[in-house]
């Protein structure tokens, strides 16, 4: 006898926590282009893997559900939508996110404000670029804990 019933195929769905790469994920937030590409250069050659940018902090977000970092690295002054905003709503949508405000402008807002946003570090632009990538492995190592990397 004949079955007219197809299979049925069951997925499982990717959960956010899993890591796909050996090396941690970082997606890069900037407006300005030589920036993005000289943050991007500087990962890469620390050994992260840049699953990714956005020069905007609705393409941000989109990226971030999208690629699923284990770190956003955010600059604060950007159109659309502005660092502390974007954070807030990564936060609310992927709390495992870690999230470095990456600013030229450290004396125009309150490190409280930051935090309240869900930043879990900040650096100025003028800092050299090794304290932000101590900064981000810092922030990634915490996250590794139990983790099977």
């Amino acid at each position: 006898m004949k079955s007219d019933v197809m299979p049925t195929v069951v997925s499982n769905p990717v959960t956010r926590s899993v890591a796909l790469s050996p090396r941690s994920r970082v997606l890069i937030v900037d407006d300005h282009p030589a920036i993005r590409r000289a943050l991007h250069r500087e990962f890469e050659r620390a050994g992260w893997d840049v699953c990714g940018s956005a020069s905007n902090g609705s393409e941000a977000i989109a990226k971030t559900e999208q690629l699923l970092p284990e770190l956003v690295i955010l600059d604060l002054a950007m159109p659309e939508m502005n660092g502390l905003t974007t954070a807030r709503i990564l936060k609310r949508t992927l709390p495992e996110i870690q999230v470095i405000l990456f600013t030229g402008h450290g004396d125009l807002f309150k490190q409280d404000e930051a935090m309240a946003a869900g930043i879990s570090a900040v650096c100025s632009k003028s800092e050299p670029i090794k304290n932000l990538l101590e900064k981000a492995r810092i922030l990634t190592r915490r996250n590794e804990v139990g983790a099977f990397h």
